[in-house]
């Protein structure tokens, strides 16, 4: 493929009177990890959840694979190769670690009766194992309740949720956020093994040095515009900063 895989042109969004994204551009390309930084309210992770289907855009065009798509919801986007781990996890505390998993899209077996179905518990729960051992990050018993797990372990289980659907496209807000510092270098060693894999990244993260680890490009968001997108090459994680909050490299300071 020679363009990008993913590209948002001209993406804005309203909230009332507030502006949160002001025709906001991203391009994502096969197999690589895209950065997304930007101040509190520069609007990533509006841009994020439009793409992802949750938010529906004012205006703007969305491309997959250089064809204009709508994405009217996650399910929609989940078709389209797209799935999110969102900041807040947006997990069932009370329920286990397979239900969340596979909530919404359960398997099912014979119930033994003319059209009739039951859960197939023992498979969601084998499968749930199996991804996040993936993610080498240690989860106990998949039948235990989410609320018992630690932070770390509950950011694991958001991010293999994700994976059952076997996306070509990671939106990842915050991932490694609430994880010691073990269980951080392994799910970033995960994501950099998933764009060897051939799947495409967007990441984003406050911690940057984190993007400086990983990431192939970084894109700039301040004030829900797009301001800057290029490699990483020659910078540092203070001229990023610097970038994010004055709108200017230093050389043009």
């Amino acid at each position: 493929m020679s363009g990008p895989l993913v590209l948002m042109d001209g993406v804005s969004k309203s909230f009332g009177a507030k502006l949160v994204l002001d025709r906001a551009n991203l391009d994502l390309m096969e197999g690589e990890i895209l950065g997304l930084v930007g101040d509190n309210g520069a609007g990533k992770s509006t841009l994020l959840k439009i793409l992802a289907g949750v938010l529906a855009p004012d205006g703007g065009r969305i491309y997959i694979d250089g064809k204009e798509r709508k994405i009217s919801s996650p399910r929609r986007a989940r078709a389209l190769g797209i799935e999110m781990v969102y900041q807040d996890l947006a997990l069932c505390p009370n329920m286990t670690v397979w239900e969340n998993m596979f909530l919404g899209r359960y398997l099912l077996k014979p119930a033994g009766w003319r059209f009739f179905s039951i859960l197939d518990k023992t498979k969601m729960a084998r499968q749930a194992q199996r991804v996040i051992a993936t993610l080498g990050v240690p989860v106990p018993n998949p039948d235990k309740p989410i609320q018992s797990l630690s932070g770390g372990q509950q950011q694991a289980v958001a991010m293999a949720r994700c994976l059952v659907s076997t996306p070509q496209v990671l939106l990842m807000d915050e991932p490694t956020a609430s994880m010691a510092i073990k269980e951080k270098d392994r799910i970033l060693e995960t994501i950099v093994g998933f764009r060897r894999g051939g799947r495409s990244i967007v990441m984003v993260t406050h911690n940057l040095p984190e993007i400086f680890q990983v990431a192939d490009r970084v894109l700039v968001l301040k004030e829900g515009r797009s301001i800057w997108t290029g490699s990483l090459s020659g910078m540092s994680p203070e001229d990023l900063a610097q970038l994010m909050f004055t709108g200017k490299r230093k050389s043009e300071s």
